[in-house]
């Protein structure tokens, strides 16, 4: 282990470990060695602190993977309203990012930065006397921090695959010299090596339970989870290069043996299921009420989740989240960048409590009155919000927010399990019973016999388990980014953002007056009264009309709000009715008013990013971009 390592990991052991006000501060003696550090398990556990506190940066877990790459889907959405080229390349969400959008840059150099800090952890582990004398079928301080450093190595480079595709690999400790003269290692090949790293290291972790800041760390049943979750995207589909045409988009393909590794995610989200360490028994507001008040309980929903810092790291509840005006209010302001599909908000079942939890079409005023806020593309996720805050962060603040980035659910191992037996055997008993248990806590116990036993035992079929399994995912995890990667190891990403396009379209033109023989009613306007706040008669919110149901004349006492009326417009330059540009252009990188009439739905979609730039060039003519990212 070199010393300008063990220097970079010192440089960041100073780190609010959890969202609480508990400080873990390690301050290394004079002449520190790669000796010292690996002599000591609480020296160990200090240096993988290091690894935990470069993740909360803003070009990692702090801000981009939390909200800047998404693309648009069904479930969050971007209104694009130009066809123009954005300047500083921030054009991800219509599928045309480009490779000098420094972003790129930034997250890449970070998160190899943290990769190359675990390899260091890693190496210097596997050298130390704590653990080659260890008994490695046994659990122990040494056989979790091992696994633990890999078990977040395993999820950084899924998320690098899954924003980019192939990528650089490393697995030991590397200078940046020497990462000038490697190129990229197929995906597939990375999956495969980190699901058998994981499995080796997986028996002898802990449980959240008996970790100190539970889920706040990688334990035993994220660990099986992720295993689970990496196996799903090895047996999942790709977009893939045309390497003999650069300038094409590429096309999809799914990995040889892709049975062998849903086997796999059967078996190891069988594990964290079987074995009882989690479950759903927190409401589904309560779950996130609780996220928004740093509370994660390690035997609830959360099976990890990244320790952000109060004040200093975290977009959940600003970007992310029910947007605030500042005033002299003690919650400060939010800015609710992330957006959901207008229409996302009509796809639930009316009854569903996820619902208004996940969408929130409002803001709040410097005064907090709820205001209407709702239209294509700009209805916030309600799931964050700092008027959840029993302890309010103050008036001034705004980002920051401390609320921890929850990377993977309970609830997402009980459907990817459900999705892995379905890919196998068919929609069988212990699949549906997966999927009533998300379903259970969705809905009111007197209507679960229709909503849940009733809804599923109708699935008969594999393909009507897939297409339930796809919505209830869609319902499940909105705003939490996670669709773009189901749209796209389904094969389903250009489908559903054709199928997407199409429908503002015919909504538009039904709200209008148009005949459309599938879809023949739509939401044309809502409408809403200001009523005072139940709990707090010193506030408004909003009472309002034609979510449940569609309402086409407006009540009296109400303001109407246009919503679908106005996507299908005059046109004042072509003197006719044509649709508004966010629905031309905010999927144009695929399908747009020019090319609408030729793009098919079995056409590949362009969800990777390039490679940034300054990564070509340092590569030395090692890495190349492809999708037609060419320039």
């Amino acid at each position: 282990m070199n010393k300008k390592s063990l220097y970079a990991i010192f440089a960041s052991l100073i780190i609010l470990f959890s969202s609480c006000d508990d400080y873990l501060e390690v301050t290394p003696p004079t002449g520190f060695t790669g000796e010292y550090i690996f002599s000591s398990e609480a020296e160990i556990k200090a240096a993988i602190t290091g690894v935990y506190s470069i993740m909360l940066n803003d070009d990692a877990y702090g801000n981009r993977l939390a909200y800047v790459y998404n693309p648009n889907t069904d479930v969050e959405m971007s209104g694009i309203t130009t066809s123009a080229v954005s300047v500083n390349g921030g054009d991800f969400a219509c599928y045309e990012p480009k490779p000098y959008w420094t972003t790129l840059n930034g997250t890449w150099n970070t998160m190899y930065s943290i990769i190359n800090q675990a390899n260091d952890i890693i190496e210097g582990i596997e050298t130390s006397d704590l653990y080659t004398q260890a008994d490695k079928t046994k659990t122990s301080e040494i056989t979790q921090l091992y696994g633990e450093v890999k078990t977040l190595r395993a999820m950084l480079y899924l998320d690098l695959i899954r924003i980019w595709g192939d990528v650089v690999f490393r697995t030991k400790p590397s200078t940046s010299d020497e990462n000038f003269f490697v190129g990229v290692t197929d995906r597939n090949e990375i999956l495969e090596y980190l699901i058998g790293d994981l499995k080796s290291v997986e028996p002898a972790m802990s449980y959240a339970a008996d970790l100190d800041y539970g889920v706040e760390r990688a334990s035993r049943e994220f660990c099986q989870g992720l295993i689970g979750l990496l196996a799903m995207n090895r047996g999942g589909w790709m977009l893939r290069p045309d390497t003999s045409d650069p300038a094409g988009i590429g096309y999809m393909e799914r990995g040889e043996n892709h049975e062998h590794y849903y086997d796999i995610a059967i078996e190891y989200l069988g594990k964290v299921i079987d074995e009882g360490k989690h479950d759903l028994n927190m409401s589904f507001e309560e779950l996130w009420y609780e996220q928004c008040n740093w509370n994660t309980p390690s035997n609830d929903d959360i099976l990890f989740s990244i320790p952000l810092m109060k004040n200093s790291s975290g977009q959940f509840g600003y970007y992310i989240g029910v947007p605030i005006t500042a005033g002299t209010h003690p919650y400060g302001s939010a800015s609710g960048n992330l957006n959901l599909s207008g229409i996302y908000l009509y796809s639930f079942d009316k009854d569903d409590l996820r619902r208004d939890v996940t969408c929130a079409p409002y803001r709040y005023s410097d005064k907090l009155n709820q205001e209407i806020r709702l239209d294509i593309a700009t209805l916030p996720t309600g799931k964050w919000s700092k008027l959840k805050m029993n302890t309010p962060l103050g008036a001034t603040s705004t980002a920051g927010t401390g609320i921890n980035f929850t990377w993977m659910r309970f609830a997402d191992v009980l459907l990817l399990y459900a999705e892995a037996v379905n890919e196998r055997f068919g929609p069988r008993d212990d699949a549906k019973d997966c999927l009533k248990r998300v379903r259970n806590r969705a809905f009111d116990p007197s209507v679960q016999g229709e909503k849940v036993e009733a809804y599923v035992d109708r699935l008969g079929t594999k393909d009507d388990f897939f297409k339930a399994l796809m919505n209830e995912r869609k319902w499940e995890f909105g705003g939490e980014g996670i669709r773009k990667f189901d749209l796209a190891r389904w094969n389903k990403f250009s489908e559903v953002i054709y199928n997407l396009y199409h429908d503002l379209i015919t909504w538009g033109k039904v709200a209008n007056g148009a005949h459309d023989p599938v879809i023949t009613e739509v939401a044309e306007s809502v409408y809403y009264k200001s009523v005072t706040d139940p709990q707090n008669p010193d506030r408004t919110i909003l009472d309002i009309v034609g979510i449940d149901e569609f309402v086409h004349a407006r009540p009296s006492g109400y303001t109407e709000h246009e919503f679908a009326k106005k996507w299908y417009a005059l046109d004042n330059q072509t003197e006719s009715y044509e649709p508004i540009t966010t629905i031309r252009w905010s999927f144009r990188g695929f399908i747009n008013y020019n090319n609408a009439s030729v793009v098919k739905p079995t056409d590949p979609l362009r969800y990777l990013c390039p490679y940034p730039t300054k990564v070509i060039t340092d590569h030395r003519g090692k890495i190349q971009n492809y999708y037609g990212f060419n320039y």
